[in-house]
């Protein structure tokens, strides 16, 4: 009885794993999804359990891999695990991941969403499958054979070469390394800005919307992400090109902040006005909370690298009208929106309608009333929705810390912190006995995957965008589960 209350009490200690149990686990796992979930070495985002669908964010078809929070993703965590172990196992199914990368580089350097081996098909699923939804997904609708900045997509492409060559030397991954880099700077902009995709195409144009693709885009990390690349490059090849480079787009992020009283920075600017601008269906002109934060980070990365306090200068200005947010959103009642107009600071909600547009595409409501979800539901809306916007008191504390760091301190800071990776999960045993546990006899997780269904048709061809719920093998599931174990063996 009193063992049955010990492990009631301390259950962890129930699941401890030795060093030696992990590596092996974790081995198991990474032979099973690279041999099993792999495409000629790439990754997608979702394979069904019987392996006969796959899916990126949209239905993929069984030939083509994921760039996009795919096969650069995994290819950094087996990078990850290559460093923590040894074992040059790891190492070969980052090549492999490479390898594929490598196939699938358009010819100007950068890359496209995803990389399809039997090229023949590509437009039939645009045509019939990638086109079909209603709602969202319309960066998926087209493709104009150029390379995209959204998501963070050539960026992470390219920065998984970068170390990757950094680590192995090998001259195989030079070539395709400097034809990326090159991708970037040649896509950026004179005065900083980098567009959504390049080489610039303004064709994309439907429903009195322009093509946004050519628009100064920050909207989904395209412009910070593209800094750090370019920021990781002059770190580890030196060439001074990449700083004066993301010198210039971190220039830019302050010259198109939004006025005193509204400091914030938006998803997408116009190339004549600096101002921000709709974009795609869902997107209204308008400064967000998300994009900004990113902004903020980056700001006080530089002044870290260099001591230059200028970029901090533009920080407060940014806080300002995070409290005004607040302040106005619990004043006037309002639930958090995405958007905040230019001028009136009021809040955009963007909602969906029963209406489309001429081409099938679904209509959203662009309103300062809120009735019902941002980019959401039908339905209505409470006074429990109402409350701060963003949690601003975390964001000026940091800043205020930053600030106090004299030139020397933030450089070391900026040395110690200095990472190909994110937040690494922490090396405990608890942690690590989860994704252990959960492995099947062949080294596999079956998780739930959410897909987009393809079966529910509505009157004009276009699929209603609906979820479902499939069993399956998820790549974020695979690098989530391998990189707290490969944070515990580091640890050891």
């Amino acid at each position: 009885m009193k063992l049955v209350l010990f492990f009631l009490l301390f259950p962890t200690i129930l699941f401890a794993q030795t060093k030696q149990e992990v590596l092996s686990a974790m081995k198991k796992a990474t032979e099973f999804f690279s041999t099993k979930a792999s495409i000629h070495g790439g990754y997608v985002w979702n394979i069904s359990e019987d392996f006969s669908r796959h899916y990126g964010e949209v239905p993929a078809r069984n030939s083509q891999i994921w760039v996009q929070s795919g096969t650069p993703m995994v290819g950094m965590t087996m990078l990850d695990a290559y460093e923590a172990t040894g074992d040059k196992f790891y190492l070969q199914v980052a090549e492999k991941a490479a390898d594929a990368l490598v196939l699938g580089q358009r010819p100007t350097g950068g890359w496209h969403y995803m990389i399809d081996f039997e090229p023949k098909g590509v437009q039939d699923w645009y045509k019939n499958q990638a086109s079909k939804f209603k709602w969202g997904m319309e960066e998926q609708r087209f493709f104009n054979g150029n390379a995209t900045f959204d998501d963070g997509n050539s960026q992470s492409a390219t920065r998984f070469l970068l170390r990757l060559y950094v680590t192995t030397k090998n001259e195989k991954y030079k070539q395709p390394l400097l034809k990326a880099l090159n991708f970037i700077l040649t896509a950026q902009y004179p005065n900083g800005a980098f567009p959504q995709r390049f080489p610039l195409h303004f064709d994309y144009v439907h429903d009195d919307f322009p093509d946004y693709t050519s628009y100064y885009t920050l909207n989904d990390g395209a412009t910070v992400t593209a800094i750090q690349v370019l920021v990781d490059a002059y770190d580890n090849l030196h060439d001074k090109k990449y700083w004066d480079a993301a010198k210039r787009a971190v220039d830019f992020l302050i010259a198109v902040q939004g006025p005193e009283d509204q400091g914030g920075w938006a998803e997408q600017y116009h190339p004549d006005t600096m101002q921000p601008v709709k974009a795609r269906t869902h997107e209204p002109a308008g400064f967000v909370v998300r994009e900004s934060e990113q902004v903020i980070e980056m700001l006080e990365k530089f002044y870290k690298m260099t001591g230059d306090r200028r970029y901090l200068r533009p920080i407060p200005l940014c806080l300002n009208w995070y409290d005004r947010l607040n302040k106005e959103a619990i004043e006037f009642k309002r639930p958090p929106a995405r958007y905040y107009e230019l001028g009136t600071n009021l809040p955009v909600y963007v909602i969906r309608t029963n209406e489309t547009y001429e081409h099938g595409y679904g209509k959203y409501l662009w309103s300062h009333t809120p009735q019902g979800n941002n980019q959401g539901s039908s339905g209505g809306w409470d006074s429990s929705q109402v409350r701060q916007v963003v949690s601003v008191e975390p964001i000026r504390k940091e800043y205020e810390r930053v600030k106090s760091l004299d030139a020397k301190t933030a450089r070391a800071e900026y040395e110690k912190q200095r990472n190909w990776g994110g937040d690494s999960p922490r090396p405990d045993t608890a942690n690590v006995a989860n994704p252990i546990k959960a492995m099947d006899n062949r080294g596999a997780w079956i998780t739930d995957c959410r897909v987009l269904k393809l079966d529910a048709k509505e009157k004009n061809g276009m699929n209603s965008g609906d979820f479902e719920i499939i069993k399956g093998y998820s790549t974020g599931v695979f690098v989530r589960n391998v990189s707290i174990m490969t944070a515990f063996v580091k640890g050891k």
